[in-house]
């Protein structure tokens, strides 16, 4: 099994290399012993590009349209890396620096977090639900539709005075919508 691991591995790594026009890399042979490709993708699959690569607290790179980049240091060793762009997570980790392997890194944005959170929200988990769509608010604090779901888990969780506050503010931003209107109907006074 491992065996077939390694060799998809290779197969991934091959097109990787292959496609990779938009990464410069150094022009030197494919076994290069001081090359490690990295890609850094969302929830759903998606590239990140233009997120910015820390290692060990510096400013590396940024990634490239296929949520790309690769790495390149004179010896193996365990490094710490932060990546960070607007609307997601900031991803800190660290990573094993073994060239001619393959680092993958997967970032959340609000919106992920918004559909995880109404995940929770069905399975009736309110607490995981309002956890989550704290850390989509952490990240963009004014959007409306965050807003509004934080204000249905409140309402869930019997926090219907808050809830009540979430959509006056709402309203009084402009935000209209039937549905904001009709749901401070149902909370009490």
């Amino acid at each position: 099994m491992k065996k077939v691991k390694n060799i998809v591995a290779l197969l991934i790594l091959a097109v990787t290399i292959m496609s990779c026009k938009s990464v410069s890399a150094p022009k030197r042979a494919i076994n290069d012993s001081g090359m490690m490709y990295a890609m850094v993708y969302d929830y759903d699959n998606m590239p990140v590009s233009g997120a910015s690569v820390f290692i060990n607290g510096k400013l590396y790179i940024e990634t490239d349209l296929q949520g790309r980049f690769i790495l390149e240091f004179p010896k193996k060793g365990e490094y710490a890396i932060i990546v960070a762009k607007p609307g997601y997570e900031t991803l800190e980790d660290s990573f094993a620096y073994d060239p001619m392997n393959v680092l993958y890194l997967k970032m959340v944005n609000s919106t992920q977090l918004l559909s995880q959170a109404e995940e929770a929200l069905d399975q009736y988990t309110y607490n995981d639900a309002e956890t989550l769509i704290g850390r989509a608010l952490a990240l963009e604090p004014s959007r409306p539709d965050l807003l509004y779901f934080q204000s249905i888990v409140y309402f869930y969780q019997g926090r219907k005075a808050q809830a009540k506050d979430i959509l006056e503010n709402l309203l009084e931003r402009g935000i209209n919508g039937n549905h904001i209107v009709d749901f401070i109907r149902m909370l009490p006074d």
